[in-house]
């Protein structure tokens, strides 16, 4: 390629698969990178911008159009990302570009849509547009998995879920790989087929024992580890059904209360910046509205990850994490696809310009 052309990769939801996209373990592998980074600092990330049609709650009636650029770093980290047996420095920036909107699947349509673009660090010219959907969904099931690792009971035996969708299939996954003693899975989802339908292709391929329940107490009660994945549009869980040493995930946005959160002893975050900026995630909404201290927030998970800040105290801590989802892991994640596309020879190459500001040529009244 001259100096004056620039081509770059496109990567369809299926070449994404070919180059591993829907591996959990890799996936586990690159957020955890992420989040590393984050403890130390080495990424940018400012909010996100939202277009929403009202006030937050119009999310989940309406939909939203958000974008979500990053820079991540790491290469002066590369060693001890080599240690820690993830994968090797990023160094570059990136944007995933996502529109949700909740009606669509009734169309038969995905309700959320991505792309994802990565910039060749040197010139900022993009080097890979691909779909977004895969690495969105593996991502924020990882996200939720290297939050288990860190901070849930590591002899956890029992998991409850509420959400058999994608997103249900993406968090068990990553939360089984992340918690291999877990041995038992109850799942909830307001379509009982669905639940029946999960456990029915889940069991196998995550080695666990699965059962649908017929009320979401049910996977909250006596449960170790606990994940929460819905589209809910008010609050459904009841605080008392909390065990000692319980690890709840809770990626959706109303599904929790925000008094549920003061029976937790720790509650951790992936970014408060983000949580608060966000303003709907219930880890925010309870220290706005009083119910606990911003002090509550015990910080974020780099920072366990990175040994900066202690998880779990002792194994009767309730903990409580709160995952707004952010555009690092997406690049850290799109970035591992991208880099395994090229290695594979997998994607269509399309060409950027041929002649740098050859377009004037053209140019008329």
């Amino acid at each position: 390629m001259s100096e004056s052309s620039w081509s770059l990769l496109y990567l369809s939801q299926e070449d994404c698969v070919e180059a591993g996209g829907a591996e959990m373990s890799e996936t586990l592998k690159a957020t955890e990178r992420s989040f590393f980074l984050h403890g130390k600092g080495d990424y940018v990330q400012p909010g996100k911008p939202v277009i929403r049609w009202g006030d937050a709650s119009t999310e989940e009636t309406i939909g939203r159009i958000m974008s979500m650029p990053s820079f991540l770093g790491g290469k002066e980290f590369g060693e001890e990302l080599n240690l820690r047996g993830l994968l090797g420095p990023v160094d570059t920036s990136g944007i995933k570009f996502i529109p949700s909107r909740p009606d669509n699947p009734k169309k038969g349509l995905p309700r959320a849509t991505a792309i994802i673009i990565i910039l060749d660090p040197e010139t900022f010219i993009p080097i890979c547009v691909m779909d977004g959907a895969i690495v969105s969904a593996m991502r924020t099931g990882a996200a939720s998995g290297v939050g288990a690792k860190y901070l849930a009971n590591p002899d956890s035996k029992y998991f409850g879920l509420v959400g058999a969708s994608v997103q249900g299939m993406t968090q068990a996954a990553a939360i089984k790989a992340a918690v291999p003693s877990l041995e038992m899975l109850k799942v909830f989802d307001i379509n009982s087929d669905a639940s029946k339908a999960f456990a029915d292709k889940m069991s196998e391929r995550l080695e666990m024992e699965i059962i649908p329940v017929e009320t979401v107490r049910e996977a909250f009660v006596e449960m170790d580890v606990i994940s929460t994945a819905t589209m809910a549009r008010e609050p459904y869980v009841n605080k008392e059904w909390y065990k000692p040493g319980v690890f709840h995930a809770e990626i959706s946005f109303w599904d929790t209360p925000p008094e549920a959160l003061t029976v937790f002893d720790r509650v951790f975050v992936d970014d408060w910046y983000q949580v608060k900026h966000h303003g709907v995630d219930v880890s925010w909404r309870a220290v706005k509205e009083g119910f606990i201290p911003e002090e509550r927030v015990i910080g974020e998970l780099g920072e366990v990850v990175v040994g900066k800040k202690v998880g779990r105290e002792s194994k009767s801590d309730r903990i409580f994490f709160n995952p707004i989802g952010l555009g690092i892991h997406d690049l850290s994640e799109a970035y591992r696809v991208y880099q395994n596309a090229m290695a594979k020879g997998v994607g269509t190459t399309l060409t950027y310009f041929e002649r740098n500001s050859g377009w004037l040529d053209s140019l008329s009244l």
